[in-house]
C-alpha cells in the first residue's frame, strides 16, 4: 500500500538518521581512539573497518530472503530492524576488543574482523530493504523527492552525530568510550523503529499461501557478477567508466579515514574538537552538492522553455544531459585540485586557520564534483542489459571504498607511523595525491559516453546466454 509523500520523507529520513549514528562512529570515532589513542598500526585497522563495504555484493541474497521468507506477514520491517540489532550490538563489543588488541592479542584482531562483518552485513540488509521498502509504499512520482531527500539529511545527520559525539566524548577516556558506544543499540533501534511504524502493510493470507506455493527462485550471487565483469573485456568505455568510479570514489573519500588523525597530529585536537572536519566535510559538500542541483534544475527548465518556445520535442530531455554534467565535472575537478592544493600547503605550515577555511572551500568544491559524477551512474547503462552495466558501477563503488579506507591507513603507516617523513610533510603529500586522483579520474571519463558506452556493448561475444535485464 502506497503511503503519503510526507510521510514517505519522514520515516525514510529517520532510517536514514539512526544508519548515519554507525557511520559516524565509525569515521570519528573508533579510527582516532585505535589509531592515536592505543596506538594500533593504522594500516590493520584500516583494513578491518573497510571490510564492511564488502558486504555490498550479497545485498540481491537479501532481498531474495526478505521475498521468500516473509516474517509475521512482513516482508521488510522485520530484515530492518534484525540488520539494524546486528550491526548495533557490536559498537558496545569494541571498546574492550580494541584493549585486547592493545596488549597484543591475535585473537582480539580475529574478533574484531567479526564484528565488522556483522557490521558490513548490517549495511547491506538496510540498503537492500531501504530500496526494496521504498519501491513498495512511493509512488514513481515522489520517489526521488524522497531519495534526494533522505540521502541529503544522512550527509547532514552524520555532520550533526560527530557534534554530539563531541560533546559526549570530548576528551578521550575508555570508560567514556564505553558509554558512548552503549547507546549505539537504543539509538539505532530506536530511531529504526519510528521509521518503520506503519509504514509497511502485512502481506494477506492469500499472498502469504502464494509465497509458500510459488517461492522466488534463489538468487544466484556469482552468475551476475560474472556477467558483469566480463562486459569489461570487450567494453572499452565501460572499462574506462568502472576505472572512473574507483578512482572518484577514491579520491573523495581517502581522507575519511584520516581526518582524525591530522587533527591530533598537525593541531593536537583533543578527541572531542577533532569531529569538527566530519561537521565540516559532510554539512557544506552537501551545501556544495544542493548548490549544484538546483543551477542543474534551473538550468534544465531553461533548456526546456527554449525548446518549447522552438517547438521541439522534449520527450527524452535529461535533466543533466552529459556533455553538460561533464563541464559541471570539469569545473568541480578545477576547484577540488585547487582546495587540495591549498590544503597541502596549509597542512605543511601546520596553520590551524588557513587549513579550516581551505577545508570548508575543498568540501563545497567536492560536493560540486560529486554531484554530476553520481547522476552519470543511473544514465550510464544499455537498454536490455541494465542490471548488467548497473551491477557493474556498484561493483565499482565496493571497490573504490574499499580502497579509501585501506590505501589511506597505508598511507599513514607509512609515512607517518613509520617515521620517515614528519605529519605535516606526509598529509601535505596525502592532499597531493588526492589531486592527481581527481586529475586521473576526470582524464578518464572525459571521452566516455552513452553512446559509446552502447556501441561498445554491440561488440559482446556470441556466448549463448540471454543478457539480464
Amino acid at each position: 500500500m502506497k503511503v503519503s509523500e510526507g510521510q514517505a520523507k519522514l520515516q525514510f529520513t529517520l532510517q536514514k538518521i539512526a544508519i548515519a549514528w554507525s557511520f559516524c562512529m565509525v569515521v570519528t570515532s573508533f579510527n582516532r581512539i585505535a589509531i592515536i589513542e592505543m596506538g594500533l598500526p593504522a594500516a590493520i585497522i584500516s583494513l578491518l573497518i573497510g571490510v564492511y563495504t564488502l558486504f555490498g555484493p550479497i545485498q540481491p541474497i537479501i532481498g531474495r530472503m526478505c521475498e521468500r521468507w516473509p516474517i509475521f506477514g512482513y516482508r521488510r520491517t522485520p530484515y530492518m530492524l534484525l540488520g539494524t540489532l546486528l550491526g548495533s550490538l557490536a559498537f558496545p563489543l569494541m571498546p574492550g576488543v580494541l584493549v585486547d588488541m592493545q596488549a597484543g592479542s591475535g585473537l582480539a584482531y580475529f574478533y574484531c574482523l567479526l564484528l565488522f562483518c556483522a557490521f558490513g552485513i548490517c549495511i547491506a540488509m538496510q540498503a537492500n530493504v531501504f530500496l526494496d521498502l521504498l519501491n513498495d509504499v512511493t509512488t514513481k512520482e515522489s520517489r526521488s523527492r524522497v531519495v534526494t531527500l533522505t540521502w541529503t539529511v544522512q550527509a547532514l545527520a552524520m555532520a550533526g552525530w560527530a557534534w554530539v559525539f563531541g560533546i559526549l566524548m570530548p576528551v578521550y577516556s575508555l570508560e567514556a568510550m564505553q558509554e558512548l558506544y552503549n547507546l549505539t543499540p537504543f539509538v539505532m533501534i530506536g530511531i529504526t523503529i519510528l521509521g518503520l511504524v506503519k509504514l509497511e502493510t502485512p502481506l494477506s493470507k492469500d499472498q502469504l499461501q502464494e509465497i509458500k506455493t510459488n517461492p522466488p527462485k534463489p538468487v544466484k550471487l556469482l552468475e551476475p557478477m560474472k556477467e558483469s565483469m566480463a562486459v569489461l573485456t570487450y567494453n572499452r568505455q565501460a572499462l574506462l567508466f568502472f576505472v572512473f568510479i574507483i578512482f572518484s570514489l577514491l579520491s573523495v573519500f581517502l581522507q575519511d579515514m584520516l581526518q582524525e588523525l591530522w587533527a591530533d597530529d598537525l593541531f593536537g585536537l583533543a578527541a572531542g574538537e577533532s569531529t569538527i572536519y566530519q561537521r565540516f566535510y559532510n554539512g557544506i559538500q552537501t551545501l556544495g552538492m544542493a548548490a549544484c542541483g538546483i543551477f542543474v534544475g534551473v538550468t534544465a527548465k531553461k533548456r526546456l522553455q527554449a525548446k518549447k518556445a522552438a517547438g521541439l520535442s522534449v520527450e527524452n530531455e535529461k535533466t543533466l544531459p552529459m556533455d553538460f554534467g561533464k563541464r559541471l565535472m570539469a569545473i568541480g575537478a578545477t576547484l577540488s585540485i585547487i582546495g587540495f592544493g591549498l590544503l597541502a600547503w596549509a597542512a605543511w605550515l601546520q596553520n590551524l586557520t588557513l587549513f579550516n577555511i581551505f577545508y570548508c572551500y575543498s568540501a563545497f568544491a567536492l560536493g560540486l564534483l560529486v554531484f554530476p559524477s553520481i547522476s552519470f551512474m543511473a544514465d550510464m547503462t544499455v537498454e536490455g542489459q541494465e542490471s548488467r552495466y548497473l551491477g557493474l558501477w556498484s561493483l565499482g563503488q565496493v571497490i573504490g571504498l574499499f580502497l579509501s579506507f585501506t590505501v589511506s591507513g597505508c598511507l599513514y603507516s607509512l609515512l607517518v607511523e613509520s617515521q620517515i617523513l614528519t605529519a605535516n610533510i606526509a598529509f601535505a603529500l596525502i592532499f597531493l595525491l588526492q589531486a592527481l586522483m581527481v586529475v586521473f579520474s576526470f582524464l578518464v571519463v572525459r571521452n566516455v559516453t552513452i553512446e559509446g558506452l552502447q556501441n561498445g556493448a554491440e561488440a559482446e561475444p556470441d556466448t549463448g546466454i540471454p543478457a539480464q535485464a
